[in-house]
């Protein structure tokens, strides 16, 4: 069976569930879309291409690379956010999140914890483990199974940023570094087969954009 139709089932499922929960009904679609995501990579690989489940052992290593990749794209977002960070309309952003509960100190908080520990890894297993497993084998060749990957990856944060109130030029911004990261995070995966190799880097990551969400929100 073409990997078209699995790319399109998962990797379209963020953005949709991102303008579905626009509004009432936001928790719902938000939860609905996890056991979604979380649900069709692995029908898809045990039923349909018929292969054993797996914890994606770190076999080759790769932890060191990546955390050096990790606090190196850490390191580039600090600095954007000192060049530009005094641009952002820190009430508008606070507004959006309002209704959400997070300027709550603790829900934000636990949210971060979630976010670092939970969803960085399920976002690893949809977009690098599935998603550019499946890029792969569609066009053949892992360099454009990086860029179509990251591609997915970043389309759902560019239409969640815009919903949020983020300027344009601060999505474009955002959205570019989303699409290297994204980039990088496949480049680690398809170089180790390991999610968790790039869910490291990944994790770094968030590290310092929920701090400097912290600071934003609540200095």
């Amino acid at each position: 069976m073409t990997p078209l139709l699995p790319l399109l089932l998962a990797g379209l499922a963020p953005t949709v569930a991102v303008l579905l929960g626009v509004g009432k009904g936001s928790q719902i679609a938000w939860l609905l879309s996890k056991v979604w995501l979380l649900a069709i990579p692995l029908y898809w690989h045990l039923r349909i291409d018929r292969k054993e489940w797996s914890w994606s052992t770190p076999e080759k290593g790769g932890f060191r690379i990546a955390a050096l990749l990790g606090l190196g794209m850490s390191g580039f977002i600090l600095l954007t956010f000192l060049l530009f960070g005094d641009r952002l309309d820190s009430q508008q952003l606070k507004d959006a999140l309002e209704p959400l509960g997070l300027m709550n100190p603790r829900l934000y908080f636990a949210a971060a914890l979630y976010w670092i520990f939970v969803n960085s890894v399920l976002e690893e297993y949809v977009f690098r483990w599935f998603l550019v497993t499946k890029a792969e084998e569609l066009l053949g060749d892992e360099h454009r199974a990086i860029v179509l990957g990251a591609l997915i990856f970043v389309l759902h944060h560019t239409i969640a940023m815009a919903i949020f109130g983020f300027p344009w030029w601060a999505n474009i911004l955002a959205s570019l570094g989303l699409f290297i990261g994204g980039a990088v995070f496949s480049w680690l995966y398809l170089k180790y087969r390991s999610i968790w190799v790039p869910w490291l880097a990944h994790a770094i990551c968030d590290v310092a954009v929920f701090g400097l969400g912290a600071l934003l929100l609540f200095t």
